[in-house]
């Protein structure tokens, strides 16, 4: 795992508050990983960039496989490019606030 994944991961966790991003149960009872609502594949990083792929706003932490699948945005153009949207907007605000 590399560092940015390191990190991503960590900031999920303290956004998550212990709960699953998709069905509210405490992580800790299930098998707590990493979910990508942007999948993670070759074609989503030529598509939309590593940036995008790769950005804390594109995961979140899930309680097991079935709720990581749940995450998937992928087949909504719209929900994707809404959190494109967001993406962009964070990363304005960083850069105007000189971060």
């Amino acid at each position: 795992m590399t560092e940015a994944q390191r990190e991503q991961r960590e900031l999920a966790l303290g956004r998550s508050d212990g709960v699953c991003a998709v069905c509210g149960k405490p992580l800790n009872l299930g098998a707590p990983q990493y979910a990508h609502k942007i999948a993670n594949t070759k074609t989503n990083r030529s598509k939309y960039g590593s940036f995008i792929i790769d950005h804390t706003l594109n995961g979140a932490m899930v309680c097991s496989l079935s709720c990581n699948q749940s995450m998937n945005i992928g087949f909504n153009r719209g929900a994707v490019l809404n959190l494109i949207a967001d993406i962009t907007l964070m990363e304005m605000r960083r850069f105007q606030n000189g971060m």
